[in-house]
């Protein structure tokens, strides 16, 4: 297998970018979900219920946040590593947060169109993966749903995009890992996974919602609830979901690039 683009998205629900070559930790691509939007209530948002932020494009170097949107000025925030703790919720799990002050928090309440704050997941902060699939018992992930990393096969879309009136693109899927060179929906049966110097345990099929349906470019809707309609018709697992795509724990820290071959 060839793996053909990396993506990291450094706040959850946001756009990413693409890179070539992206070095990996305990949690994932460095970067990678380590900002959150919450609301009133110190849960997570996301675009389940607030599509807009497909439209909202953050990039940051590792100091300084720069976040764009549609109709305001830029957001730059320099990370605040002493911020004032904050309990949020993701899902099941509550996380210590870092808050990132009343300006981030008045951008962000602006966009979405509600009371929001953001958060960094630093310091102390901690997320167990669900025991159920965790390879081991102190694997973490930061804001993404429940895993470090997500890869997925371009042979599964392109069989996907074969059974839909309208092709759907990768970036609907929000991965950070895309492979090649491999039948579609083979990643069902991945137990381990290498790529650069880096090993990662596939723990399970990534199960899929609604944001399917939300065009990342524009933050609309799919009125036909597409492409998930369709995925469900064939990927459906009951009891647990609509898959697309492995989640992907890592083994240790390192390098991974754009062209390198799965090993």
């Amino acid at each position: 297998m060839h793996l053909t683009s990396l993506h990291r998205y450094p706040i959850k629900g946001c756009r990413g970018h693409a890179l070539a070559s992206a070095e990996v930790d305990a949690l994932g691509l460095v970067g990678d979900r380590r900002f959150l939007v919450v609301d009133s209530n110190d849960r997570f948002v996301s675009q389940r219920e607030a599509a807009v932020l497909a439209t909202v494009t953050p990039t940051f170097d590792g100091s300084i946040l720069t976040v764009e949107a549609p109709g305001v000025e830029a957001l730059v925030l320099e990370l605040d590593p002493q911020g004032a703790s904050r309990d949020v919720t993701i899902w099941d799990d509550q996380v210590t947060a870092t808050d990132q002050g009343d300006h981030a928090a008045e951008w962000f309440a602006e966009v979405v169109g509600h009371p929001c704050r953001l958060v960094h997941f630093g310091g102390e902060a901690t997320r167990r993966l669900d025991p159920r699939y965790s390879p081991r018992p102190d694997a973490e992930t930061a804001f993404a749903d429940g895993y470090p990393v997500l890869a997925v096969l371009q042979e599964s879309l392109d069989d996907l995009n074969r059974r839909l009136a309208v092709p759907v693109p990768m970036e609907r899927f929000r991965p950070n890992v895309v492979l090649t060179g491999a039948p579609a929906w083979s990643e069902d049966t991945w137990t381990t996974l290498t790529l650069g110097d880096v090993t990662f345990d596939a723990v399970k099929p990534c199960a899929r919602c609604t944001v399917l349906t939300v065009d990342q470019r524009t933050g609309a809707r799919d009125p036909q609830q597409e492409p998930l309609r369709t995925l469900a018709t064939f990927r459906n697992i009951p009891g647990r979901g609509t898959m697309f795509g492995v989640n992907l724990v890592p083994r240790g820290s390192g390098v991974v690039s754009v062209e390198q071959d799965d090993r």
